[in-house]
């Protein structure tokens, strides 16, 4: 199945038990794509990230200069950067401050960082395909609908928050950064 916008914003409304029309004029509507990011943020920083890398040449006249991180980072990776194809280490590569790194040698560096599957905006037509997994799309109506809820019906924003921790329990966190082996030894 492919997700787009269009069918996030119906699951919200069917879990909301509201019309399209009948969202807008309560203000829910307006605040989908709020509530969305808010989600994909909390589910990109604490359960399952888009691993990416930034590309970086740097230049004899950038060297210990900050650069920072383009606009879908959340954090930096426990995966190994690159410097000239070799593992970089701390003489050519810092990490500084919240999203920057200073590059102390000119040449070509792969720098691993978490980020978000996608960010959503108020415009976003409802027939855009969202660029995440299914697991993770699964929750965020989830999420959203216990914001709308919790600001007329406490009982409901914890029933669709408890369901959203529950779908967040669901999320496959699984990275192989390696091929892995499977061996079984014995007599059976």
């Amino acid at each position: 199945m492919t997700y787009t916008w269009g069918y996030l914003k119906e699951n919200t409304l069917s879990k909301l038990n509201l019309s399209e029309e009948e969202a807008n004029q309560q203000g829910f509507l307006s605040n989908f794509p709020y509530y969305a990011n808010e989600a994909m943020t909390q589910i990109c920083s604490a359960i399952k990230p888009h691993y990416k890398y930034h590309i970086l040449e740097v230049v004899e006249e950038e060297i210990s200069v900050p650069f920072e991180m383009p606009e879908d980072f959340i954090s930096f990776s426990d995966g190994v950067a690159l410097y000239n194809g070799e593992e970089a280490d701390d003489s050519v590569l810092d990490y500084f401050a919240y999203n920057q790194v200073i590059c102390n040698k000119a040449g070509y560096f792969v720098i691993p960082y978490n980020a978000r599957w996608f960010f959503f905006t108020k415009d976003l037509p409802n027939n855009t395909v969202i660029t995440a997994p299914a697991d993770i799309c699964d929750a965020i109506p989830l999420y959203m609908a216990s914001q709308c809820y919790k600001i007329d019906d406490d009982t409901k924003a914890a029933i669709y928050r408890n369901e959203f921790e529950i779908a967040l329990s669901r999320i496959d966190d699984t990275d192989f950064k390696s091929q892995r082996s499977f061996k079984v030894r014995g007599n059976w």
